[in-house]
């Protein structure tokens, strides 16, 4: 789990982890991000009430999504990110492997611009 601007974001390390991290510990306000076209983490702001996700979060946000990504090592990244609502999985489909509607993309640097939470 990271934080900035008092956001809460979470990375899932593996396509079982991303699963459940998308199925079952996300709500519907909240914004999901992910590396585009290839395989990788899912990326998720946690939603807090009356907020928007400001600018800055969603592009730290971004750049861990590229950095936990097959696209790390790539100067730019396209990532896309939707409100979670928008994001379902497919009966049968693969672990990790979901649909993704309305979707914007945002282009960043792949890179971990946070230091770790301790515990977490």
């Amino acid at each position: 789990m990271f934080k900035t601007s008092g956001f809460q974001i979470l990375v899932g390390k593996s396509a079982k982890n991303n699963n459940v991290l998308t199925q079952q510990f996300t709500f519907k306000e909240d914004l999901w991000l992910h590396a585009k076209d290839v395989s990788g983490s899912h990326v998720v702001i946690k939603y807090q009430a009356g907020k928007t996700f400001p600018e800055p979060v969603i592009q730290k946000a971004a750049q861990l999504a590229a950095y936990y990504s097959k696209r790390k090592t790539d100067s730019l990244c396209p990532v896309l990110y939707t409100p979670k609502k928008f994001v379902r999985k497919r009966k049968g489909a693969a672990p990790g492997e979901v649909v993704v509607e309305r979707e914007k993309v945002i282009l960043v640097q792949p890179g971990n611009p946070f230091e770790k939470i301790p515990g977490f």
